[in-house]
Parts: structure tokens; C-alpha cells; sequence
């Protein structure tokens, strides 16, 4: 039998074997499949790290948060004091954000406004958020807590007798500005809102607003509306696990794929599909 020739230069053509069959890895759909499965798992690794770097970024928050929530309680005046510009730079209020606080004043139904959309025990419902006129000129707004929707909050007098005044622990919270790309209030007075937006409400009350609020602990009263608003969770949140799923959805379809090159390039496979692919030699 005739050897069969080589090429010039002793070397086949690239792409193709001593057989004539073309390489698995450079037909068109397995470099199609080849770039898919190589931006997918480059992908789902990307994301597993971003995960792994959220679940850092979480505890490093919940480790101020909770150094903040073990401390007692600051007096309020103390807390204003700390904001007061130095060197003609403002401190920004959340860098006290979940600090407790204890303040002293009369709440005011001026400028009451009801917070959209909160769930308290799986029922829907809204945050009660009032002025607490401090006696010195200023007032803070209090988000006194829950109720369920379609419940009037009372006035402030009946929640907090007498005329409202009272004496309050609770957490420095900071302002809930409007994002650059979040829905606008409507103009006019409000009643309801869809944050703790300080500025939009100031201008319904007479009074300067300080430029953060208070989330009420205590009072709480056992059966009695309001409910107050939970403290916050210090949990990890679902990080870990996202970063697994991505890590695991990566490794998964780069196993697929080197067990399907893997059946593609055994010789019986090939030897089977030249034999499918080969003209029917019987006339017809």
C-alpha cells in the first residue's frame, strides 16, 4: 500500500489530523461553545469573588453597628455637639448612623407623614414619623414605630399623654436623601412618604429640623400601638452562599464542557460520525 504523503515541510495542515478529520476544538460550534463557556465561568468566578467581597464589606459594617448598639445611650445635646462643624467642615451624621440616643421634647402633629411599604409580622402596614420639638428652637423627626395599614395613627397627645412630651431612647439614623435616579415626592403638603427624606419634610414644618432622626426604642409599650421598629439585624445575610452558587454554576459548566470535548475527541466517536457523515455508496 502507498504511503500516504505528508505536506511540504513534513507537517499535516492545521486543523486537520492524519485522518482527515478536523479537530474538535476548531469546528465552528466548539469555538463558539469554547469562548461561551470561558466567558460564563470567568463570569460566575467574578461574581463569587464580588459575593465574597460584599459578605467582608457586611461584616466589617456589622461589627461598627454593634460596637455602637453595645454602648449606653448619648444624650442628644452631646450627639449635636459632636456635629457641629470643625474647621468649617460639616460631620456627616452617618458617621454616628445606629449610635444610641436619648432626648427629651413634645411631639408635634405638624408635619406628621406616614412611611409607605413596611411589613411588621408579615402584615403590611406604615412607620408613624413626627416632629420632636426640642424646646430650644430645633426638632428632630421620631419614627415612633408601626402600624397597620388602614390605622390612623392618634394624635400625639393621646400616643404619648400628656400634650405629647416625653422622654425617648433610640437610634441615630441618617438622612434618607432621594437618589440621584429615585422617584420624587409630589409637590405640596404630604401625608405620606416613601422615605425619611429630612429636607423634603422641613418644608412642611415650621420649625429647623436637625439633619438626621431618631428611630424609636423606648418607649415600648407590650399590645400598644405603635410597634417600634426592630433594631437591626447583625446577621451575614445570604452572601456566603450566593458565592457559592456562582463558584459551583462555573465549575459545573466547565466540567460539562471537558466531558463533552472528551467524548468528542475519542476515536470510536469519531470513527461512528465520519461513518454517519459519509455518502450512502448504494445507487439510488
Amino acid at each position: 500500500m502507498q504511503a500516504m504523503s505528508a505536506p511540504p515541510g513534513g507537517r499535516t495542515r492545521p486543523g486537520k489530523r492524519d485522518n482527515g478529520a478536523v479537530s474538535p476544538a476548531v469546528r465552528p460550534r466548539w469555538i463558539v461553545l469554547s469562548i461561551f463557556v470561558t466567558v460564563f465561568t470567568v463570569t460566575c468566578v467574578v461574581l463569587g469573588f464580588w459575593q465574597l467581597g460584599r459578605l467582608e464589606e457586611r461584616r466589617a459594617s456589622n461589627a461598627v453597628v454593634g460596637s455602637r448598639l453595645a454602648r449606653a445611650p448619648v444624650d442628644l445635646a452631646l450627639l449635636r455637639e459632636a456635629l457641629l462643624p470643625q474647621e468649617g467642615a460639616a460631620t456627616d451624621p452617618s458617621y454616628y448612623e445606629f449610635t444610641r440616643v436619648t432626648a427629651e421634647g413634645r411631639l408635634m402633629d405638624e408635619g406628621r407623614v406616614l412611611v409607605r411599604s413596611q411589613v411588621a409580622a408579615g402584615q403590611a402596614g406604615t412607620h408613624a414619623v413626627f416632629p420632636l420639638d426640642l424646646g430650644d428652637g430645633a426638632a428632630v423627626l421620631v419614627n415612633v414605630g408601626w402600624f397597620p395599614l388602614g390605622v390612623e395613627p392618634a394624635p400625639a397627645a393621646d400616643l404619648y399623654p400628656p400634650s405629647g412630651q416625653m422622654t425617648l431612647v433610640g437610634l441615630l439614623r441618617a438622612d434618607q436623601r432621594r437618589p440621584a435616579f429615585g422617584r420624587r415626592e409630589p409637590e405640596g403638603l404630604l401625608e405620606t412618604v416613601s422615605r425619611v427624606d429630612v429636607g423634603r419634610i422641613q418644608e412642611q414644618v415650621d420649625i429647623p429640623l436637625l439633619p438626621f432622626w431618631i428611630q424609636l426604642v423606648e418607649p415600648d409599650v407590650a399590645d400598644r400601638l405603635p410597634i417600634p421598629v426592630p433594631i437591626p439585624s447583625l446577621d451575614e445575610g445570604s452572601h456566603l452562599s450566593y458565592a457559592v452558587q456562582w463558584f459551583s454554576f462555573g465549575a459545573t459548566a466547565l466540567a460539562v464542557y471537558l466531558a463533552l470535548m472528551r467524548k468528542e475527541i475519542r476515536p470510536g466517536s469519531r470513527l461512528r460520525r465520519r461513518r454517519a457523515e459519509a455518502p450512502d455508496p448504494r445507487p439510488r
